[in-house]
């Protein structure tokens, strides 16, 4: 019996220590397992040691070359062209014929402003000549009638007056009856009549004829004015007249023919524009305003040619200004460039490169985050855990300085031993478990 409980207590022992191992056996491989899922969920990250050095801001856009001067003519009524002899694109030289227009109706309003022109000129004639005539009436040989009237009438005044007088002191001492000094009264009151009427009289011609005058002399300058008026528009004129043949103002290229013949010119757009090649070139590339902000006037740029197989071509920042089409969000940098092959119109990349200073912590632009309470960036950090060593992060704020297209300055918050989370598969937060990318 004995033999037998021995015998069964091994057993059960040995079957024991067989769970017991196969137990222990996949507790450790759920662990190994659960380790290996939980880390293939964690965000995945790359780091980096800060670094010191210098700043380079690059501002980098597409852009083409344009002509420093561009000719343009417009018309001053409409013509309709009759034939065009270049096309867009083209070199041309001064004088050469670019189109012809048909000036027919110009040179008929030209005939009409001429003739009224001379119908003017008549008229100022005629006018000058009466303002002599009425300068002549004021001349005192014409007015001598007049006066002598005045002195006439004043003279039987002063008579009548005199013999008034003598009647009165006769009436009053009785020596002439009352009808006789009647009579008397009677002539000076009409001595006095026609001494006024006379004086009117010369009075009235003398201002009739000074308004005359200045009518006369007011006529003779509006009709100078309408006669400068009528020479302008016959200049004006005989210059569409001698448009009918339309001539490159300057060597240059033909960068744009707004009509084909047949068509009818008008005055909303010129009839060509042509680029001259002795103004020289430049190169105008459109930036975003936070770029603009890095460059000022004589920048030096390389601006690479397409056309030119990316040959490379130094010029200097002639010019910033607001780009009409985005007034506020886009601005216009006007590269000067030299180049003889250059005919305007190529298109090219400008490239310019600014020092920003130097410093003495610098991470990559992707380790720096922004979020309501300012930068900052993640720290990786390393625990022991229960199934060995862990990596996790801190969230640190920081103080930013400069930036350029690849590295941000960091002016306070960490230093040149931290190691900086640059990028990260995954969204992290302040204490997230990570584990290292491959």
């Amino acid at each position: 019996m004995k033999a037998l409980e021995e015998d069964a207590n091994i057993r059960r022992r040995k079957i024991t220590g067989k769970a017991t191992i196969i137990f222990l056996t996949v507790m450790l491989l759920l662990t190994f397992f659960s380790k290996t899922i939980n880390n293939f969920t964690l965000p995945k990250v790359t780091y980096e040691t800060p670094s010191s050095g210098t700043l380079i801001k690059e501002v980098s856009d597409t852009g083409n070359v344009q002509a420093k001067i561009i000719h343009d003519q417009y018309v001053r009524s409409n013509m309709k062209v009759t034939g065009v002899t270049v096309e867009v694109g083209d070199s041309v030289k001064r004088g050469q014929t670019l189109l012809t227009l048909d000036t027919t109706d110009i040179e008929n309003q030209l005939k009409d402003e001429q003739d009224k022109y001379a119908q003017k000129k008549l008229h100022l004639e005629r006018l000058i000549q009466a303002g002599e005539k009425l300068e002549e009436a004021n001349s005192p040989g014409n007015l001598l009638s007049l006066d002598k009237a005045v002195q006439t009438a004043r003279q039987n005044l002063e008579k009548a007056q005199r013999d008034y007088d003598n009647n009165k002191i006769l009436y009053e001492a009785g020596a002439i009856p009352a009808n006789a000094f009647a009579d008397g009264e009677m002539s000076l009151d009409s001595a006095r009549m026609d001494y006024e009427i006379a004086k009117n009289n010369r009075d009235k011609a003398i201002r009739d004829n000074n308004r005359d005058i200045e009518n006369n002399n007011r006529d003779i300058e509006t009709t100078k004015l309408d006669i400068a008026m009528a020479e302008r528009k016959i200049a004006e004129l005989a210059k569409e007249v001698n448009m009918s043949t339309v001539t490159a103002p300057c060597d240059g290229i033909v960068t744009e023919l707004y009509y084909s013949e047949g068509m009818t010119a008008n005055t909303s757009q010129p009839l060509y524009k042509i680029a001259d090649i002795n103004g020289g070139f430049q190169f105008v590339a459109t930036v975003n305003v936070s770029a603009a902000e890095y460059l000022e006037v004589g920048d030096t740029a390389e601006i690479s040619i397409h056309s030119f197989n990316n040959r490379r071509i130094e010029g200097k920042v002639g010019q910033i200004k607001d780009n009409q089409q985005h007034i506020g969000v886009k601005k216009d940098v006007i590269i000067d460039i030299s180049s003889e092959e250059l005919i305007g119109g190529e298109i090219g990349t400008a490239s310019i490169r600014k020092n920003m200073g130097s410093y003495n912590i610098l991470v990559s632009n992707s380790a720096v985050g922004l979020d309501s309470d300012g930068h900052f960036v993640y720290i990786l950090k390393e625990r022991e855990g229960p199934l060995g060593n862990e990596f996790y992060v801190e969230k640190v704020s920081v103080s930013t300085g400069d930036s350029d297209n690849i590295k941000t300055a960091i002016l306070s918050g960490i230093n040149a031993r931290d190691q900086v989370v640059s990028n990260s598969d995954k969204p992290l937060s302040d204490g997230s478990r990570v584990m290292l990318a491959d």
